[in-house]
């Protein structure tokens, strides 16, 4: 720890890692970097993985190598876990090379784990917005975007935090135009990051939607991840799984959507 580190700044960042990291969500990244770059590692990784999602992901794109390896022996699993989940594979290698020997065989299978979890299977597929953004004002700029492919719409809070799925209809529709997108919003459960393939394809969601939402252990929206990304992780016959049930269940669930999507858009309309 760097002799001129401020005792009272420490002794905050030790006893409330959770209120510092929302102080400094609006921080400029270069000052963000030289004050997480003066705490001791163990607190560094508690501090900077309770920063949003975006954040943390930037700001470990500035540390030293060095410090980063610190963090990362230091810290709890679950903020180990945290911290690989938002860093770029690229650095892996310049992490080993300055880590003690002793430590390198921790990283590597910290290192590895990812790969077998939907954090590293989550893509960024999806459109981001704004817990308070009303849905008249996503209308307006949805209207305005060049992009037309077709993305799962998700609500994430202030700290990117996941708050839930949003129906392009009950988005758009005329009486929900003055309300908040997270008012309207569908609470779906999301997937953890931790979770392994084959075990979030157990999921009942799956007969409902092709893509789900993938966070953190505190919640932050990772990505999205498709159920057919996940069949061919985990090596499952879709056509076998295909059955006459699932079949069925497939259609049911689908037409009572759309007769409740259609059901939302009149009644709107007669509004």
């Amino acid at each position: 720890m760097p002799e001129d580190t401020d005792p009272l700044l420490l002794a905050f960042a030790r006893g409330r890692p959770e209120e510092l990291a929302g102080i400094l969500a609006s921080a400029d990244l270069r000052e963000l970097s030289e004050l997480i770059a003066s705490l001791p590692a163990k607190v560094a990784a508690q501090v900077g993985t309770r920063l949003p999602s975006w954040q943390l992901t930037a700001l470990l794109g500035t540390l030293e190598p060095g410090l980063i390896c610190q963090m990362l022996v230091s810290a709890a699993t679950d903020d180990a876990v945290a911290i690989v989940s938002h860093l770029q594979e690229s650095r892996y290698s310049a992490i080993l090379e300055v880590c003690p020997a002793e430590s390198r065989l921790a990283l590597r299978q910290l290192f590895e784990f990812p790969s077998h979890s939907l954090a590293a299977l989550a893509t960024t597929r999806f459109i981001r917005i704004g817990s308070k953004t009303s849905c008249d004002e996503f209308a307006r700029q949805l209207a305005y975007s060049s992009d037309t492919r077709p993305r799962p719409l998700l609500v994430v809070d202030e700290q990117g935090k996941y708050v839930g799925l949003l129906d392009l209809q009950a988005a758009l529709s005329y009486k929900n135009r003055s309300r908040a997108v997270a008012d309207v919003a569908n609470a779906i459960e999301p997937l953890s990051g931790l979770t392994s393939a084959e075990t979030a394809l157990g999921s009942r969601l799956w007969t409902r939607y092709t893509t789900l939402p993938v966070v953190d252990g505190r919640h932050r929206l990772l990505g999205v991840v498709s159920r057919s990304a996940l069949q061919r992780v985990a090596g499952e016959d879709e056509p076998a799984d295909f059955t006459t049930e699932r079949l069925f269940s497939e259609l049911a669930v689908g037409y009572l959507n759309t007769c409740g999507r259609l059901l939302e858009s009149v009644l709107g309309k007669s509004r």
